[in-house]
């Protein structure tokens, strides 16, 4: 798992380099099938990564986007209209079942399909109208890292098509140096700094994550890879939600771990770490700039729109998980009972 971690930024470059023509074809797609909606399917991790697409195709393209239930089509066999909208369907394997069912049923019912993965040959793959592929090269660690990294990238690469002007498309090239820079100051960090979070996590039972925005992605994929690969019950949370109701969890013997981005964003997630003070919770905090000079946080120096940021502040999270892992005597590698394809119908 660590290893892979450090072979994101050249996964990412490696990405970059070899998309730019399969990202124009589909681009070319979807302008000209204009859509009037999009729905996302995956699972687990590359749920995830639509959580993540949500907010960025809401902001960057103004295109209503949700996330699709699968079981509608593959357990409850109902015919859903798709003729009009996009169906985006992400997973690194392309092996599920019903990830696949959707695809294919959103095909036959009219809709532009498209496909995010990681093997381009596989059974998604060929249900899809259009393919974006990963480049991330093989995964073996069961934990996803670098293919998540690759879908959330693939996806900010195919709204910097359509959008060539935006601020994702002017800050998509300098990714590979900043996820570079990234790893090396987590790696110092955490080696220092940061190793009372490491710690803190391992002893604990449970584990809070929040954020909000673009983010929220983030937290969410953290706190799977935490259950995943530590064996910790771990619930992340908007900032939002998290004031209505579950600040109650925050107490002495829970961390918290924030993301924060600079900007307005970063305020909201600044007043719930208050709150979790206030009760006596111990907190530790990815962020930007911003950031810089807090006890409890690993600030980052960037300078991407706030769109990209989920593609760096996940890559110290991993780490952070990987070390937990490690330090609570289990392998990252390897999790307990859990394979690195799952298929679910």
């Amino acid at each position: 798992m660590r290893r892979e971690i450090g072979q994101i930024p050249g996964a990412i470059e490696r990405l970059l380099a070899a998309s730019a023509d399969d990202l124009r074809d589909v681009a070319a797609a979807v302008v000209e099938a204009r859509p009037a909606w999009i729905m996302i399917a995956g699972r687990g991790t590359s749920d995830h990564a639509g959580v993540y697409a949500q907010y960025l195709l809401e902001t960057q393209l103004g295109v209503p986007t949700g996330l699709v239930k699968p079981s509608v089509t593959t357990v409850y066999e109902a015919e859903l209209a798709w003729s009009g909208g996009l169906v985006l369907a992400i997973s690194q394997s392309g092996q599920s079942p019903d990830v696949v069912g959707v695809m294919a049923a959103a095909r036959r019912a009219g809709a532009l399909t498209v496909a995010i993965v990681n093997e381009p040959h596989s059974p998604l793959a060929a249900a899809a109208r259009w393919t974006l592929r990963c480049h991330a090269g093989r995964e073996l660690a069961v934990p996803a890292t670098k293919t998540y990294v690759a879908e959330l990238t693939v996806l900010a690469a195919l709204v910097a098509t359509l959008r060539p002007r935006s601020d994702v498309a002017a800050g998509l090239s300098g990714l590979p140096g900043a996820l570079r820079t990234t790893i090396a100051l987590a790696r110092e960090w955490l080696d220092g700094p940061g190793e009372p979070a490491v710690r803190a996590l391992a002893e604990a039972d449970r584990a809070l994550l929040v954020s909000r925005g673009f983010n929220v992605a983030t937290a969410l994929e953290l706190a799977l890879k935490l259950k995943e690969t530590c064996g910790l019950f771990a619930e992340a949370y908007s900032t939002a939600d998290f004031a209505h109701g579950p600040l109650v969890l925050a107490q002495p013997a829970v961390p918290t771990l924030a993301i924060r981005p600079d900007g307005p964003m970063g305020a909201h997630v600044d007043a719930a770490l208050a709150a979790v003070a206030a009760r006596g919770g111990r907190t530790t905090v990815i962020g930007g700039p911003e950031t810089a000079g807090r006890d409890d946080a690993l600030s980052l120096p960037h300078s991407l729109p706030e769109a990209l940021t989920p593609i760096l502040f996940v890559v110290p999270g991993q780490l952070l998980v990987e070390a937990t892992a490690v330090r609570r005597g289990i392998s990252p590698d390897a999790p307990d009972g859990l394979g690195k394809v799952t298929l679910t119908r």
